[in-house]
């Protein structure tokens, strides 16, 4: 099962000619019948010239196979259909060629042949969009989405052998059964025993580094590094990082599913993730924060994407419960401090989002723009984390373990997952999943009132929803505050507005409401630090080129396109947010005639570039990109685009000097009603 998703990213050794043997054992599985696939596979980077031969076979009795998908690009030389020869029909299928086998078919031998495409420059969106096989000696990508393998059309297991040219190296999912590396060139067996719904095939001039990992009850899995040459000396760190994420989820979630984890460096910007190996841009990979986050989060995909594969039809629950327990967590690791801050960001994120454009998790599949990352990996962790408020870690940890025994290399949904937390909880949470699972949007919260009455304290508490829909079920946490300290209670609200009473709470002088961000909520703008994604993924947002210089103007459209997720809109739309880009003295020029703001002091007369958010007197956000020249809008294009989270930046060129989030304000209310009781 793959699981493909570019990663959101602010942006050794050799061995041996011969390698034989699995390192590592396969894991104990429950026997389904399915369809096999042999593939001999020759590709030629260097050429693009691709070869198969592919063997499709079903065992089962009474069910024969009923033919295959291939994409239209790849030529098939010669049909057999258990020994005879058949000429081969294709029939349009969703973009692909359907070859239908004879009626009783067990076997199909397939020889197919196709010329691929040459590698090409891509951004980190294109990366998304782009699902065509290409070959090129710096890195060749057959993706599962290209249809470059015979697919049976349902879940099967699979065999690759594989063969490249000298300098070259390649690798699918599977173990590494065997492998040799010589004058002759690469060759090597993977074999994939699991079910799976695709394959893809990654080669490249790579230098493997190699470690081998024992686990609890003497479980041996090999750990890879296939990077380009001048990646080889951060294999030793990615080795170790991996170990230890492998260790860290093994023990909270269950037996790490595969044989092998690889790392796999490629010549453009992805950030894959499949079964026991992810896919990252060498640009990616010399990143210094990668190891610390995104490489955890990949490894643990393993366990929830590609041992347990979401029920795509009814929602893609995987990216959100990694986020949780691998982004998330590692911020924990850091500190409440860091772990607020995320929080934070994720709230920041859906103040961006325009009520109108929320989607429901259930309707969430993958990552096709930045609203929809808002909802399915923010909304889904912070999910996860009021469920473990809601139950109790270690009920929480309890349904991570079952829900991983009894659905491991099966598809599963949402109702899966709450059925193995309510089990562990001891409780119906049909309610809670609903309303966070089925429903688009999220409630907004108030302190209408906090009255002192005697020794106890009344608070009048609303909820709005936007759509006038039905009121949430909450559990709002309250920070009480004290003359001399202050405390935490958490209250029920499930009404569109309810006066509460806390007994004993008379002496508290002010009330905050949800202070630590721990409910998913649309948090009054006002509130919030203006960050630059609230301009960035905004459908209508639109750019105001400030300079009359038609290389200043050329520069700011092109690096408007590489920010907004909308396109580049040139025309004006009232309380659109807005893209003001140029030359320092226009854009200094431009905000004054329009009523807002000078540069910050924290950007001001600092680097080549200045890019800063704010809000104007309506509350409608902007962003300000401003340049030195032509030649610093230039240098933002490539990593602009990853620093949507951040309130302003400071840039030398195309590095980041300085950056920062403006503070967030509390909702905060005082108590009244007369003197607090001693």
């Amino acid at each position: 099962m793959r699981r493909l998703a570019c990663l959101s990213v602010a942006f050794p050794f050799s061995v041996a000619a011969f390698v034989s043997g699995v390192l590592g054992i396969a894991l104990a599985l429950p026997v389904t019948a399915r369809p096999q696939l042999d593939l001999d596979v020759s590709l030629d980077p260097a050429t693009r010239a691709f070869a198969a031969t592919a063997r499709l076979s079903d065992d089962e009795p009474g069910r024969p196979l009923a033919g295959f998908t291939l994409a239209p690009g790849f030529e098939i030389v010669a049909l057999k259909v258990d020994g005879r020869a058949v000429r081969p029909v294709a029939t349009p299928r969703q973009g692909r060629h359907w070859f239908r086998l004879p009626a009783g078919a067990k076997q199909a031998e397939i020889r197919y042949r196709a010329t691929l495409a040459p590698l090409k420059a891509l951004d980190h969106r294109e990366v998304l969009r782009s699902r065509a096989p290409t070959a090129d000696a710096d890195g060749s990508f057959l993706p599962a989405a290209a249809g470059w393998y015979p697919d049976p059309g349902e879940l099967f297991s699979y065999r690759v052998a594989l063969a490249l040219p000298p300098g070259q190296k390649g690798l699918t999912p599977g173990e590494l059964v065997n492998e040799r590396d010589d004058a002759s060139g690469y060759r090597a067996e993977f074999r994939f025993p699991q079910p799976a719904d695709g394959i893809d095939l990654m080669a490249g001039p790579y230098v493997i580094g190699e470690r081998a990992l024992t686990l609890a009850g003497e479980r041996k899995i090999r750990l890879r590094t296939w990077f380009h040459a001048e990646l080889a000396p951060l294999a030793a760190g990615y080795l170790d990082d991996s170990a230890r994420y492998v260790e860290r989820y093994d023990r909270l979630i269950g037996d790490y599913p595969f044989a092998i984890f690889c790392v796999v460096s490629s010549p453009t910007p992805t950030g894959f993730g499949m079964p026991g190996l992810t896919y990252l841009g060498r640009d990616v990979l010399r990143l210094p924060f990668i190891r610390a986050t995104s490489l955890g989060h990949e490894v643990l995909h393993n366990w929830w994407g590609n041992g347990v594969y979401p029920d795509w039809a009814k929602g893609n629950w995987s990216e959100g419960l990694t986020t949780f327990l691998a982004d998330y967590a590692y911020k924990e690791d850091e500190g409440e401090s860091a772990a607020l801050d995320m929080r934070l960001g994720w709230l920041r994120d859906l103040a961006a989002v325009p009520p109108q454009s929320e989607v429901a998790l259930r309707d969430f599949t993958a990552r096709r723009h930045g609203i929809s990352s808002i909802v399915g990996y923010n909304k889904a962790a912070m999910l996860f984390l009021m469920l473990k408020d809601e139950i109790g870690p270690a009920a929480f940890e309890r349904g991570l373990r079952r829900f991983w025994r009894e659905h491991r290399f099966r598809s599963a949904g949402w109702a899966e997952l709450e059925a193995a937390f309510a089990h562990e909880a001891g409780r119906p949470l049909a309610a809670f999943f609903r309303q966070w699972v089925a429903r688009a949007g999220a409630p907004a919260l108030g302190i209408a009132a906090a009255e002192r009455r005697g020794g106890d304290l009344a608070l009048t508490l609303t909820q709005s929803t936007g759509s006038g829909g039905e009121a949430y079920a909450l559990q709002v946490p309250l920070r009480l505050v004290f003359a001399d300290h202050a405390e935490t209670r958490r209250v029920t609200l499930t009404q569109a507005r309810q006066t509460l009473t806390l007994a004993g709470a008379g002496g508290a002088l002010a009330v905050e409401l949800d202070p630590d961000y721990r409910l998913w909520r649309r948090v009054d703008p006002a509130l919030l630090p203006a960050i630059l994604r609230e301009v960035f993924v905004a459908p209508q947002s639109t750019l105001h080129a400030v300079d009359t210089e038609p290389a200043l103007q050329a520069a700011a459209r092109s690096l408007a396109a590489r920010l907004l997720d909308s396109g580049v809109k040139e025309e004006t739309a009232e309380e659109a947010p807005m893209l003001v880009i140029g030359s320092a003295p226009a854009v200094d020029a431009w905000l004054a005639a329009n009523g807002l703001p000078p540069r910050p002091a924290n950007a001001a007369g600092r680097g080549t570039a200045q890019v800063w958010a704010g809000r104007d007197a309506a509350g409608v956000p902007y962003a300000v990109v401003s340049g030195r020249d032509a030649e610093a809008l230039r240098a933002l294009e490539r990593g602009l685009p990853h620093y949507g989270r951040q309130s302003w930046l400071v840039f030398d060129g195309g590095k980041v000097a300085d950056k920062g989030v403006w503070p967030p304000r509390t909702e905060r209310i005082a108590v009244s009603g007369g003197r607090a009781p001693k």
